[in-house]
């Protein structure tokens, strides 16, 4: 499959306004949740890095809403109430109002980029909710039409009444906030009920921030008024419904904060929401999104479509809509005042941005927005360690002293775990132990590198990368002090944290097989993007011509040409790639499988793991048809049938053969490469599925054994599920 073809495709299509009916469609064919009193599940809302939530949060009968994302977050209640015959029913996205009784037979379906909830009243009234969060693929960041659609700080709400009594009705829709409305110009002004509501809309305090609001406005169908009642404010329609008849109402549910999010300590700068640059305060916000809903809900429905209208099965589209919720309510698209913008992605309840390896999994969703990953690669430069430093202690976070870069002086840099931290950005995360992961981090910045260059088609700047790649693989076969060709000395550890093989084994075999997979597509970068232009000559005597120190030579070669060069770190690359493999094959040979380890002094190197093969994700994502890949593949499938079927729990797929681990994203990514490189089919989806379905936590991402769970909840790096569909397109 061709990507850059396929994500041109997607932006096109994105484009093209089908002639769909105005009311968003989800897909009816997805997995619905009953909404009930024992339900637990929560659906974080978001819109792409504005932070901008209206998350569900079913066990406590609420929303919680903030434009400073969910760490912010205040809990509410959303009425979508409808009297008929005198009778109020609602939604349980509020506690009950009094006299009110909650909707019958509530469910929850959503997609990607909508919540759709549905009840009826005892008389037949059916009553559809649903919640829009405005999506379509966008380029670049020249792409500002389709960035607009992406990152608006607001939703649109539909709500539909269908008669499907015998009897003809006369009801009242109410919808509204359990807030206290307020006046535009000061947050502590109470705003009156009017008789009539000439505007379509009221405002409410956000407590994110002194002065920022929340509003609601009516669009399409003109309200009737405003109502303040049993503790709620909002809007409210009155109107007969003939049996058999349908009614839809929309509005706009938007914010603006334009205070700081996070101030970089790097450049000592403040940043605010990118969104800021478009629009100055929530009324041209609203206004926006008036304007142009019926192009962002269908340019949405066209992207929602795309992908839930495949062949996933039902629980791998139910992951990935979760997934893809949870990756939206994860980001940040910032900019300082210098007009430099920034992208990060939070690593969920842990709060520490663009952390590489976690990136590793969640840029797969960089197909749809190229954008945010070169951002983020741009960034991480400049956390680059080059020699040992000890930071001092810190009192006030209760910090002890800690030390930095202690392996880069020797063996040479790499890239730090954690960009910053929440709620500011540092020179790293403020752990007290590091932590490094030399290798890890150097070979998945390489190959996030491959996969941008393969979805953006941007030779110019991954042709300015390659010097910081040469220098990152020079580092990471420097940490080789046995010939082997894998990582020994100063390896740090890997993502696999609570797994004790996989974190710090020497002579770890999984990151050997990464070694081996960032050398092979770095030398293809190196050949593909070398300068072939022929070196220049120039007359240093010419007008205007200085060589620096007056006149000097009269002709000057220019070094424009590095093909030669080039091609010898690309044979380099490939010769510590051909050792890894001879290494691995001879591991295979001698104990009949490869093992986590090699280093039989370390305890449990003897186990078997499925993820080994991780560093082929992206490789094969982008279609990479690399022989020395292929090579690698044909190894790694000899064992991996065999591995499976010792891996496998009740309650996923362990991430090795002896110790209860597992991690669903990873597992996912485990799928993927075995489908693309081996020719087998496996899928995590229905331990994903069984274990979040009743989830208050979003999107949890595994279990350290049976029972004992991860508190890793809230993790974006779910969104790998993407895979699944990115196989199948």
């Amino acid at each position: 499959m061709n990507f850059k073809k396929t994500l041109f495709t997607l932006v096109l299509t994105g484009f093209y306004l089908a002639n769909y009916a105005q009311s968003f469609k989800v897909d009816q064919n997805l997995i619905s949740t009953p909404l009930t009193d024992s339900t637990d599940f929560s659906l974080l809302n978001s819109r792409l890095g504005s932070r901008f939530t209206f998350s569900l949060l079913n066990e406590k009968q609420s929303m919680q809403t903030s434009s400073l994302g969910f760490d912010m977050d205040d809990q509410t209640g959303l009425l979508i109430g409808l009297t008929v015959d005198k009778k109020l029913y609602c939604f349980r996205t509020t506690k009950l109002p009094r006299n009110a009784s909650y909707l019958k037979n509530q469910q929850l379906k959503f997609g990607p980029t909508s919540m759709e909830i549905t009840g009826e009243t005892p008389e037949g009234i059916k009553v559809n909710f649903t919640l829009i969060s405005s999506f379509t693929p966008s380029k670049d960041l020249k792409d500002s039409v389709a960035i607009k659609t992406q990152i608006f700080p607001g939703f649109y709400m539909q709500v539909n009444v269908d008669n499907s009594s015998a009897a003809n009705k006369s009801c009242k829709l109410q919808i509204g906030l359990a807030k206290t409305p307020v006046k535009s110009f000061n947050y502590m002004a109470l705003e009156p009920t009017k008789p009539e509501n000439t505007d379509q809309s009221m405002l409410f305090r956000d407590m994110a921030h002194l002065n920022a609001k929340l509003a609601l406005k009516a669009i399409k169908t003109p309200a009737k008024g405003v109502f303040t009642e049993n503790g709620f404010g909002g809007l409210y329609y009155e109107f007969n419904l003939p049996k058999k008849a349908r009614k839809e109402f929309t509005q706009i549910y938007a914010t603006y904060n334009d205070s700081t999010v996070i101030e970089d300590r790097r450049i000592n700068l403040p940043l605010k929401f990118y969104y800021t640059q478009y629009w100055k305060n929530i009324a041209e916000v609203v206004k926006y999104a008036e304007d142009n809903a019926t192009q962002n809900i269908s340019l949405t429905q066209k992207f929602e479509n795309s992908l839930m209208n495949n062949t996933l099965n039902a629980q791998e589209k139910w992951v990935l809509a979760l997934s893809f919720h949870t990756d939206l309510a994860n980001t940040f698209f910032l900019i300082d005042k210098n007009k430099q913008p920034s992208f990060y992605v939070s690593e969920g309840r842990f709060k520490h941005l663009s952390t590489v390896d976690v990136a590793h999994e969640t840029e797969v969703s960089a197909v749809f927005a190229p954008w945010r990953l070169k951002l983020q690669l741009a960034q991480w430069t400049h956390y680059i360690a080059r020699a040992e430093l000890t930071v001092a202690a810190n009192p006030v976070q209760n910090k002890p002293a800690y030390q930095q870069g202690m392996t880069a002086a020797e063996y040479g840099p790499y890239l730090y775990h954690d960009v910053g931290d929440l709620p500011f950005v540092s020179e790293t995360a403020n752990y007290d132990y590091g932590p490094h992961m030399a290798v890890e981090e150097n070979t998945s910045f390489v190959l996030l590198l491959y996969w941008y260059w393969k979805i953006s088609g941007d030779d110019s700047f991954v042709r300015s990368m390659l010097g910081t790649v040469d220098v990152l693989m020079q580092s990471v076969m420097n940490r080789d002090t046995n010939g082997n060709g894998i990582a020994d000395k100063a390896y740090g550890w890997t993502t696999y944290d609570a797994n004790e093989a996989l974190k710090l084994s020497p002579d770890n075999t999984f990151l050997g097989a990464k070694q081996f997979s960032a050398y092979v597509v770095a030398a293809e970068m190196f050949r593909a993007l070398s300068n072939k232009e022929k070196a220049k000559t120039i007359d240093a005597t010419a007008v205007g011509v200085v060589d620096g120190e007056g006149v000097g030579y009269k002709k000057a070669g220019v070094a424009v040409n590095n093909e030669s060069l080039r091609e010898k770190q690309a044979n380099r690359l490939e010769s510590e790639a051909k050792t890894i493999l001879a290494t691995l094959k001879a591991a295979q040979s001698k104990y009949g499988f490869i093992p986590v380890s090699l280093d039989e002094a370390f305890p449990k190197w003897k186990q078997r793991s499925v993820v080994i093969g991780e560093g082929l994700f992206l490789p094969g994502l982008a279609g990479s048809k690399a022989p020395l890949l292929g090579e690698l593949a044909a190894v790694l499938k000899k064992d991996y049938a065999t591995t499976y079927a010792q891996s496998i729990t009740d309650y996923g797929i362990k991430l090795t053969t002896d110790e209860g681990t597992t991690w669903f994203s990873k597992t996912i990514v485990a799928d993927v490469v075995a489908d693309q490189w081996y020719g087998i089919k496996h899928s995590s989806a229905s331990y994903v599925y069984n274990w979040n379905k009743n989830s208050p936590y979003a999107y949890n991402d595994g279990l350290l054994k049976k029972d004992d769970v991860w508190i890793g909840y809230w993790y974006p790096r779910g969104i790998s599920s993407l895979g699944y569909w990115l196989l199948r397109k």
